[in-house]
């Protein structure tokens, strides 16, 4: 009986995600979630195996059933236990995070000071469950509104609260929009995004176990969003991308690695690799225990693992029972974020 219900729950919200949650009722029905307050909670979270020498390194990790976990030299502050974070960002002394509400999400942000999290509030609430990486690019913050294959663009973010999503300064759909939903044989469930020097780099998952179709980086140009080249990639269902003068990274996620154009530069076995963290001192990778079956992966252990800058592995650690979603360093010149000075 239990099969059957959870068979018949997927399938309703796979319905939801593609005709319901981008119309009206979809909206009136996210109003229900929006009245759940989201509270800080900072306490500390013990659930967590170190392995390896600690270091002195602060940084964010999103998790899927652990919350909003702050990692501070050794120990870690659960900031938020709510369920279902995702994309983390930053402007200024700002932090920026997508939470999912149900059937739908909130962008919250809020700031950190003494290793605990203050003054949280909704910045766009309302939008679909599926966002997965947000990143401001100059002044404007930009939402991988993943489930509709569209990238929505908000202007100067950080000066409001509490706005609807549709209240969009613009969105882009690089490969189209959806006639089907998920279905659709355009869907790219573009969950990643980088802007480095005059161009904005899209990740296209491709739902490549579904499809067949292996992971893509969409090159786009930045002022106007053409598409300036489209790149094939080995990688199977992949999340993450970061490029410096030497190199483009991503996220061969099926497969457990960390990979450039070229080669597997890291390797975890029946690892779903996921979070991309770079600094000038260090490589931090997410990663989570393969779980094939979507109602699995709540009860796989998540995985950070710390590296320096030639790649060799200094501390891991281990969260039971959660995926982990995203990492952002803090405290350090983060260069996976597009704002870096590195990338401008």
């Amino acid at each position: 009986m239990n099969k059957i219900i959870i068979k018949f729950y997927n399938k309703f919200m796979n319905f939801y995600d593609s005709k319901i949650a981008f119309s009206k009722l979809g909206d009136v029905f996210s109003l229900i979630y929006y009245f759940n307050k989201l509270k800080a909670d900072n306490i500390k979270f013990t659930e967590f195996i170190n392995e390896g020498v600690n270091q002195d390194i602060n940084f964010l990790i999103s998790t899927q059933k652990k919350g909003l976990l702050l990692y501070n030299s050794g120990e870690i502050i659960q900031l938020f236990k709510n369920k279902g974070f995702y994309g983390l960002t930053k402007h200024k002394s700002n932090y920026y995070a997508f939470h999912i509400t149900g059937f739908h999400g909130n962008i919250i942000s809020f700031s950190l000071k003494n290793k605990k999290a203050i003054k949280p509030y909704v910045v766009i609430r309302g939008l679909s469950k599926g966002i997965h990486q947000i990143d401001f690019i100059d002044e404007n913050l930009y939402v991988t509104n993943t489930y509709d294959n569209s990238i929505l663009i908000y202007n100067k973010i950080y000066n409001k609260k509490n706005i609807h999503w549709k209240n969009y300064d613009n969105i882009i759909y690089p490969n189209g929009k959806l006639l089907n939903g998920r279905s659709s044989s355009n869907y790219n469930h573009f969950n990643s995004i980088f802007r480095y020097k005059k161009f904005i780099y899209l990740f296209a998952h491709n739902e490549t176990k579904k499809s067949s179709r292996n992971s893509e980086i969409y090159k786009l140009d930045k002022n106007n969003y053409n598409i300036i080249e489209i790149k094939k990639t080995t990688g199977s269902n992949g999340h993450n991308i970061y490029i410096d003068e030497n190199q483009i990274l991503f996220c061969k996620s099926l497969e457990g690695a960390l990979s450039s154009e070229k080669k597997d530069i890291l390797k975890h076995e029946n690892t779903f690799t996921r979070g991309l963290s770079v600094s000038n001192k260090y490589l931090i990778l997410g990663g989570s225990e393969i779980a094939h079956k979507r109602n699995d992966r709540g009860s796989s252990s998540g995985y950070v693992y710390i590296y320096n800058l030639n790649f060799k592995l200094l501390q891991k650690i281990c969260i039971d029972k959660t995926q982990i979603q995203e990492v952002r360093q803090i405290n350090i010149e983060e260069k996976t974020l597009s704002n870096s000075k590195y990338n401008i």
